[in-house]
């Protein structure tokens, strides 16, 4: 039985990088935009915790490869910070 609730799961822990946090849905939007518009490639996910939306990309295993990725998009996005969270499956 956890063989197969584990073979079924489609989230698992892992980091992602926010790229964006506030309150102000349409700002949410458009970071989300720009993001994909620089890296197509990449998933960009919006969630929101009241009151507060948060634009987070990636699903990274490890911290290590968020930190590469994270390094790689400061100059484009200034106020990034890793994060943990859950992340889709490959």
């Amino acid at each position: 039985q956890h063989i197969e609730y584990n073979e079924n799961k489609t989230k698992v822990p892992g980091y992602r990088v926010q790229v964006y946090f506030g309150n102000q849905r349409k700002k949410a939007d458009e970071a989300r935009e720009d993001f994909l518009k620089q890296y197509p490639e990449m998933d960009a996910y919006i969630s929101y915790q009241q009151p507060n939306y948060k634009v987070r990309v990636g699903d990274f295993k490890t911290r290590l490869e968020a930190y590469r990725f994270h390094r790689k998009i400061a100059p484009d996005f200034s106020s990034t910070y890793i994060v943990k969270d859950e992340i889709n499956k490959r």
